[in-house]
């Protein structure tokens, strides 16, 4: 996006001709978002849970984990990735096009935050992600440079029918979008929209789930300058199918148990507080004494809105949806120290005359020191480091969290 608005910027800037309203099409090809996310190569619209999920599927914000035994339950998530390591890096994979001006550099840098309150089977969710975007153009002597800030938050509610095994989400998400240019003009643009999102998951007690999430666009007016027309930035609608499968004797979907049930089972009078801490203690060494191997396979199909009929710069964009396939693997190698993730997603075309990309994924995460916070985190208070790594054709981006081993 912000390499099609320094061409744009250029050309008018040689160009005397007058503008016409045009689209600026906002979709991201490359997968971001948590640091899981991209290690499973963006195949987790049917694995989301915890925070990870908020922003894929809004459904995945009623996923009661395994380890959660309150009837309430919160979570928080930060993840922060880093796309500009190579000296020729083309995030929006613009590259190899036979327009000749396709010659510029791009980068990016991410950060999420995410927010899930639980109450039995309902949800609360909130994410933030912002992304910043530096892309330069040089053509006819001239240097274009511009800076794009992308925000997008999103907040859904969402319901576990039938005891957790059916999920329903959905919430608004709201866009926010601001450019700084530098080529002799500079100047500072802002756009903001709102759409819709809605997500489903299917999760049996057994050893799979299927999902899907829907995501409606969001059309956000551009100000012009100098007596320029108004533009529209667009965030395409998606689609998002899953299905994911989990090998091993771990389970995948169990049922979600508090520690005031399981109290209640041994006495038919109300529990005390000592029955219920009793309780939580015997969930707590089921679960660490339950078997830890396990290999989750976990598949989706994203299919993204076509762009308009032109772009900023008068190119033919892809006006037909355009669709990608993800596969990604997770396993937990060594049991209770280290999980390994591996995943591969292809990533079609946007603009025509450019190529298409194949993305290779990989990340891990491991366990690392005890530290309570002065018990705030008992019984779970190993803390753990995640990495991961998403490589392509001119591009290659890092992400990086901190979390709780659980």
């Amino acid at each position: 996006m912000v390499s099609t608005l320094a061409s744009a910027a250029l050309a008018q800037s040689s160009v005397g001709t007058e503008t016409q309203p045009q689209t600026v099409d906002a979709a991201r090809g490359p997968v971001t978002g948590s640091t899981r996310r991209i290690g499973l190569g963006g195949a987790f619209v049917a694995v989301a849970d915890d925070t990870d999920g908020v922003a894929v599927n809004p459904a995945s914000s009623a996923v009661r984990l395994p380890y959660s035994w309150s009837d309430w339950d919160y979570g928080v998530g930060v993840d922060v990735a880093v796309g500009s390591w190579l000296p020729k890096n083309d995030f929006y994979n613009q590259q190899n096009s036979q327009a000749p001006k396709k010659s510029g550099q791009s980068s990016a840098l991410f950060g999420s935050l995410a927010l899930l309150v639980n109450y039995r089977q309902l949800g609360l969710g909130l994410s933030a992600e912002a992304l910043r975007n530096s892309a330069s153009q040089g053509d006819q002597g001239i240097s274009t440079k511009l800076a794009a800030n992308y925000g997008l938050v999103h907040v859904n509610l969402a319901y576990g029918f039938l005891d957790g095994q059916l999920l329903f989400g959905a919430g608004p998400r709201l866009v926010g979008l601001s450019f700084l240019g530098n080529s002799g003009s500079s100047g500072l643009l802002r756009t903001a929209g709102v759409g819709y999102e809605a997500g489903v998951i299917v999760k049996p007690t057994g050893q799979y789930r299927a999902a899907a999430a829907v995501k409606s666009p969001i059309n956000a007016k551009l100000p012009g300058s100098a007596g320029a027309p108004d533009s529209t930035v667009l965030v395409p609608w998606e689609v998002a199918l899953g299905f994911a499968y989990q090998f091993g004797a771990r389970p995948f979907n169990p049922r979600y148990q508090t520690a005031k049930e399981l109290a209640r089972q041994a006495s038919s009078a109300e529990p005390t507080k000592a029955e219920i801490r009793r309780a939580e203690d015997e969930l707590y060494r089921n679960y660490e004494q339950s078997r830890r191997w396990y290999l989750l396979v976990s598949s989706e199909l994203s299919i993204i809105q076509g762009g308009g009929p032109v772009g900023l710069t008068g190119e033919e964009a892809m006006e037909r949806s355009i669709i990608s396939p993800r596969l990604g693997l997770e396993s937990e190698v060594v049991p209770r120290y280290l999980r390994l993730r591996a995943g591969s997603y292809y990533e079609p075309p946007r603009i025509a005359g450019t190529r298409s990309r194949v993305h290779g994924t990989g990340g891990f995460d491991v366990k690392l020191f005890s530290w309570s916070i002065f018990g705030l985190l008992h019984p779970f208070d190993y803390w753990q480091l995640s990495l991961s790594a998403d490589a392509a054709r001119l591009y290659l981006n890092t992400s990086l969290s901190l979390g709780f081993w659980h």
